[in-house]
């Protein structure tokens, strides 16, 4: 009896502090709760296609070498404002992992918003959506693009779909399968009241923002050094993008992604025997399924393959590179149209120089030119 008792008495105290939380983050001025916004808080969960960005939200987030604002629009789609998307006669729906969601920029410089710029300089009744986001794969391509036709009955005319190596990965070890209903399995939580309760803890409370920049212990000390860094490293932010300028090919050569799991199966021969294949073959598998609901609603498809620094880098073996874009290739047919994004680079002689030039130092990720040069080329592959 004691212990229901105490029992009772934390669900009351818990539930009291939340509530006066709620009131007190919901009081905040707009711009003062952008700020305290860790950028976990409007990275959601989803049920039915494991993780989303949260509408109409608009936060900070670091990536690469400045601190930029995100916000998104009120499908939950990354965007240059918060605004009600109003659609168009034609519609041209963006979907992918980290390099279409544009981490480590503003909307406007990430290849999508490019793109949205020039086809509506040149066109008045189209809309420009991206749906992509950082960690997705084909599995949830599948998934999310079916949930907003069938679901969200979305008018989309056209679906551009850009595929990375790490898909196949993540197609392979992270994600399970998606069921005859095309809602994605995992290993995550399932239940929706937990989902809508962790979603709805994660934007609402100023708790939450605190612990989750504590967490892990071990970004504290990382933290605490930031604070006494901050006025410095906003100063000092050129200098430090010219000293990153300066690293040399062998330093290049050593960096960490280069020798990910996520795409040693382009370079082992056995990685690519034990899963490599298989998880092409998945991943094929499941953009298939998209092409099939795509031809059957007559919406124009194209699939877009983007060359990475770990190919660009690092040549792959030619079984996997090929096997992977001739099962790309194979998804053609009337509706349907794919291309490998491969010539953006082309202006540099030296592989190390175009990386330097085209990416985020010591990441993966396309800077602004990066990205000014693979929206040119999809734009003059891509007859929109």
């Amino acid at each position: 009896m004691k212990f229901i008792y105490i029992m009772k008495k934390v669900i009351i105290l818990a539930t009291i502090y939340l509530v006066f939380d709620v009131v007190f983050f919901y009081l905040l001025p707009k711009n003062l709760k952008s700020n305290l916004y860790n950028n976990r808080a409007h990275r959601i969960k989803s049920f039915y296609y494991h993780h989303d960005l949260r509408p109409m939200s608009s936060f900070y987030d670091h990536w690469g070498y400045e601190k930029y604002k995100i916000f998104t629009n009120d499908l939950g789609f990354k965007d240059k404002s918060n605004r009600k998307v109003r659609f168009k006669k034609r519609n041209i729906l963006f979907i992918g992992d980290s390099f279409t969601e544009g981490v480590g920029l503003s909307y406007e410089d990430t290849y999508v918003g490019i793109i949205e710029s020039k086809l509506k300089n040149k066109y008045e009744d189209i809309e420009i959506l991206n749906a992509g986001v950082q960690s997705y794969s084909t599995a949830i391509y599948l998934s999310k693009i079916y949930y907003l036709l069938e679901n969200k009955k979305l008018p989309i005319t056209d679906v551009v779909i850009m595929v990375s190596s790490g898909d196949i990965f993540d197609d392979a070890f992270k994600y399970l399968n998606v069921d005859e209903n095309y809602i994605l399995d995992h290993v995550d939580h399932k239940n929706k009241i937990i989902i809508n309760l962790i979603n709805f803890c994660k934007s609402n409370t100023l708790f939450y923002q605190i612990i989750s920049r504590i967490t892990p212990p071990k970004v504290i000390p990382e933290l605490i050094k930031s604070l006494f860094n901050k006025k410095k490293n906003k100063l000092n932010y050129n200098y430090q993008e010219n000293e990153l300028m300066k690293i040399s090919n062998e330093e290049i050569s050593r960096m960490y992604f280069l020798d990910l799991k996520d795409y040693n199966y382009f370079f082992s021969e056995d990685e690519y025997k034990k899963w490599g294949k298989k998880g092409i073959d998945k991943s094929v598998k499941n953009l298939k399924k998209v092409v099939e609901i795509t031809s059957n609603r007559n919406i124009n498809l194209t699939i877009l393959y983007l060359f990475e620094p770990s190919i660009i880098l690092k040549k792959p073996n030619n079984e996997p590179i090929n096997y992977l874009l001739e099962s790309l290739k194979n998804l053609e047919n009337d509706n349907s149209k794919f291309f490998v994004i491969n010539h953006f680079y082309d202006e540099y002689k030296d592989k190390y120089e175009s990386y330097k030039k085209l990416f985020f130092i010591n990441d993966i990720h396309l800077n602004k030119k990066g990205n000014k040069l693979v929206a040119d080329e999809i734009l003059r592959k891509i007859n929109f």
